[in-house]
């Protein structure tokens, strides 16, 4: 147990999985953790004093994968010694620390979504984060302010989080934080990882170079040290050099539009907001991806939608030529859903732990780059002609790997059967030997038999013994003097001869030579593919690339949408918009709506011009004027900005899907997606701002209210007059006298202080005033037609403001009780008589008049005899229901019965 011990203090918290023959055992505390977490049994050893739990070496994969899902790092000790040629205790060492942020495991792995680990080094009010794929190699920094470091960590969403254990400072003031928003487990590790003096040291070796000038960067800046305490990280997990690591990337956060966590939240990118799961978000409804590597950077193009005009042209160019060539957008799209991930065999080429039928799988992937390049340069465009470039000519090296590897190689090094015969000429002839010897085995019983006169005699082998003769205690007279007896078993003996020992001493060592020499083979194959890495790890990306805009080509031509076209003028028109998500999962057409807002840049605010954003040239004034095709949902007056509306309407007749799919279609349009619309025009968005919806934080001691406060603030501190903002029902939380209130003076600051495109769906009709008294803002409700008795939703979005919410009608829908139904009814029209009668809707100017009021909201006993009486059916009721319904009557009325 001291070996055991020496190395439970090197891994600390970790649980070790010490390797003793076929089982990987765990002890004390280790055992007893690992017993409940994976369901196996717990024992003991030394009379009960040492508890004991132990799981099969095959089976160490999804074991592993259990621990770590539920939040433990794992440490193994491998036996690195023969124990039959150990002197004494097994030699051992920890081959590596499996922790959730650096697996490279395929089990232990989501092949759709990037598995991070992330740094974060805080200074002088000053952040810098890296973020690390070990399974790829993918590196990216970026200089983050520490109030926006959450929100970040919301969009690359790692697996794990370094910090550095500072213990005066005491707890890290980003720790709850990331434990409850980001779902991160959080490693603390040495300031002295982190430290400027180390941190350049560590990057230069790892990379090779003598000045930082060689990864573009002049200077070691907070994103670098904590990219160095990552490399130390890495290193000291992985017990090597982690070689595919591609130098760190910078990645300014002015580069894209800013989603915080509460937009990625509400708009429901890659999670619904009822049960967490993908179908129904946003990724799920535009994911076409054919590979793995697509659907991963899939998912951070929608995190992190591009602000500069020139990406988002070269994507729509992309995009564009594979729209309008189907034939070649199925060939790269059958040659993709063929190939393995290469992104992550280079991962586990990179920590030496790729595998023989994984290799051989990289083979066959690379056969399919010469088709690729050719449907690529197919294309005629310019941008598709430089990703074919990337898929650089691999064909000698597809040609090794497919002609070395047997096509069915095995999962692991030590089985044998790696290499294709004809590979290399000893293992061919120590194979020989092998399939000679089963011969000769044959040959051996058969003459064995007829000497002895012993039909049943058998030649086997097990592990144990060797080869061996067995014969039925029925012959035992007939064996010859020169078996030699080895074992008695029931109903029978086993013996060896002198020929039989000298042929096993050739077989055994021909075998265990031939697993030898094609494991050295092996790795000698491995470290020739591993030369290859940096074109390999381009022809990833650009791959990856082509998945994405090919499947996005694929839902434009399955759905019918359309290129945005980028304007310089900071408007928003839309021109028959359809909600991504909502429009696949209806089996009724989608009833599409108009919008179309521009936003005040002569208001003196923060927003940044165009030129700010990445776009140049004069300004498009062609939009203003009216709109040809006489479409609704826009102001009447197109030649008076309008930057904010009010939609006002019923529940349940799209108000909320409408602000969103604003917000979806504009995030589409910077990833460079095409869009569901007939036609889009837009300037660039700096932000794209959501307050929709409500929920409690009450561990933080948050109520809704609150949480709806804090995420209005956000808005007001921080919108400029680039931005986009969504509303959707503020100020609902409180009493109605200060939720209009605050919604008004909402209202009003974002249209004449800041000036940004807003959609506010409200149903504080008080604020429809707001059209007529600023200039900014304009109303637009959704569209109800009344027949006989019933409500009709027609979902679409008209001009003007609404007069009713129907609040009501919904109720009914949802199974409201009827006497409850009735009850609401009557409060209704006592309330509704409060309302101007002039203006037929409500009117701020009257809230002081309905406080001085006493409104009969409570039913009188006569009235509900009246009530009764005018619905009962005379002709219906017979001489005991009328005397039945008496009774009733005179106890409503206080009488007796």
């Amino acid at each position: 147990m001291q070996q055991y011990w020496q190395q439970k203090q090197q891994v600390g918290q970790a649980i070790l999985l010490f390797r003793m023959g076929d089982f990987y055992e765990m002890f004390y505390e280790d055992a007893e953790l690992a017993a409940r977490v994976l369901g196996i049994m717990l024992t003991s050893r030394d009379g009960g004093r040492t508890p004991l739990a132990g799981i099969p070496h095959h089976a160490l994969e999804s074991y592993l994968a259990k621990l770590v899902a539920a939040g433990y790092k794992v440490a193994i000790s491998e036996q690195i010694e023969d124990p039959r040629q150990a002197k004494g205790i097994v030699d051992r060492a920890i081959v590596r620390i499996v922790t959730p942020g650096t697996l490279t495991d395929e089990a232990l792995l989501d092949r759709t979504r990037s598995n991070l680990v992330a740094a974060v080094c805080l200074q002088h009010g000053a952040g810098g984060i890296a973020a690390l794929e070990l399974s790829t190699g993918d590196f990216h920094v970026r200089m983050c302010p520490p109030q926006q470091i959450v929100d970040e960590f919301c969009r690359l969403e790692p697996a794990e989080v370094l910090l550095a254990d500072d213990a005066a400072a005491g707890p890290h003031a980003l720790e709850a934080d990331i434990r409850d928003r980001v779902r991160a487990a959080i490693t603390y590790r040495s300031p002295t990882d982190f430290s400027v003096s180390r941190a350049e040291q560590v990057l230069k070796d790892h990379f090779g170079i003598a000045r930082l000038d060689g990864l573009g960067f002049d200077h070691v800046d907070l994103s670098l040290q904590a990219a160095a305490a990552l490399l130390v990280y890495v290193r000291e997990t992985q017990k090597l050099t982690a070689r595919h690591l591609c130098p760190p990337r910078r990645e300014p956060i002015e580069d894209y539009i800013v989603l915080d966590a509460t937009t990625l939240r509400s708009l429901e990118i890659e999670r619904t907001l009822r049960s967490g799961a993908r179908a129904g978000s946003l990724l799920a409804a535009v994911d076409r991806t054919c590979n793995p590597m697509g659907a991963r950077l899939l998912r951070a193009w929608l995190c992190y939608p591009l602000k500069d005009i020139e990406q988002i042209r070269v994507r729509q160019r992309i995009l564009a030529a594979l729209y309008e060539h189907p034939p070649q957008r199925s060939v790269l799209r059958e040659a993709l859903r063929e190939m393995g991930d290469l992104g992550r065999t280079i991962g586990r080429l990179g920590v030496q732990r790729t595998h023989p039928r994984e290799l051989r799988g990289l083979g066959d992937g690379l056969t399919k780059f010469a088709p690729l390049r050719t449907a690529l340069r197919a294309l005629k465009c310019e941008e598709c002609d430089a990703l074919a470039d990337k898929l650089e000519d691999l064909d000698e090296l597809a040609s090794m790997l497919c002609t070395a590897l047997n096509k069915d190689a095995p999962l692991t090094l030590r089985e044998g059967g790696i290499f294709a015969a004809g590979h290399h000429a000893e293992l061919d002839r120590l194979r020989a030997i092998n399939v000679d010897g089963q011969r000769w085995l044959a040959e051996f019983q058969a003459r064995e038999s007829r000497r002895t006169g012993i039909p049943s005699l058998k030649v086997a082998y097990n592990k144990v013994f060797g080869y061996y003769i067995e014969i039925t205690n029925a012959h035992r007279e007939r064996v010859p003097p020169d078996y030699v007896r080895r074992q008695t078993v029931k109903n029978a003996e086993r013996y060896i001869t002198d020929e039989l020992k000298r042929y096993e001493a050739e077989a055994l060592s021909a075998d265990a030579r031939a697993r030898e020499l094609e494991y050295e083979l092996f790795v000698e194959l491995r470290e020739q593919v591993a030369r290859h890495i940096p074109m390999l790890q381009r022809a990833a990306g650009a791959l990856a690339e082509i998945d994405v805009l090919a499947g996005w080509a694929e839902l434009a031509h399955q759905r019918k949408y359309v290129a945005p076209e980028f304007v310089a003028e900071p408007v928003l028109e839309i021109t028959a918009g359809r909600h991504p998500v909502v429009e696949q999962a209806l089996e009724a057409a989608f009833v599409a709506n108009d919008t179309w807002l521009v936003a005040r840049e002569d208001l003196g605010t923060a927003g940044k011009g165009s030129r700010d954003l990445g776009i140049e040239g004069s300004r498009d004034r062609g939009i203003e004027g009216s709109r040809k095709d006489g479409s609704e949902g826009e102001p009447s007056d197109r030649a008076s900005p309008k930057s904010l509306a009010l939609i006002t309407g019923p529940n349940m007749a799209g108000k909320s899907t409408y602000i969103r799919q604003v917000a979806l279609l504009t995030l589409l349009a910077h990833c460079g997606c095409w869009v569901p619309a007939r036609r889009m025009r837009l300037g660039l968005v700096d932000r794209i701002f959501t307050r929709v919806g409500a929920a409690d934080e009450l561990a933080r001691g948050q109520s809704t209210f609150m949480v709806e406060m804090l995420e209005t603030a956000n808005i007001l501190h921080n919108a400029t007059s680039r931005s986009l903002v969504i509303l959707d029902e503020v100020g609902r939380g409180t009493s109605t006298f200060d939720g209009v209130s605050l919604a008004w003076a909402i209202t009003e600051h974002l249209g004449t202080r800041i000036g940004c495109r807003t959609l506010f769906a409200t149903h504080y009709h008080e604020l429809t005033e707001l059209g007529e008294l600023l200039e900014s803002v304009f109303n637009l409700n959704v569209v109800v037609r009344e027949y006989e008795d019933q409500v009709v939703f027609l979902h679409r979005i008209a001009p003007g403001a609404a007069d009713r919410s129907y609040g009501l009608h919904v109720a009914k829908l949802a199974g409201v009780p009827r006497p409850v139904l009735e009850r609401a009814n009557a409060v209704l029209t006592e309330l509704e008589k409060t309302f101007s009668r002039e203006s037929q809707r409500p009117v701020l100017a009257a809230v002081q008049r309905r406080r001085q009021r006493q409104l009969r909201l409570y039913e009188e006993p006569e009235d509900a005899v009246v009530r009764e009486l005018r619905e009962c059916d005379l002709k219906q009721l017979d001489t005991v229901g009328a005397v039945e319904l008496i009774r009733r009557w005179r106890v409503i009325l206080g009488m007796s019965e």
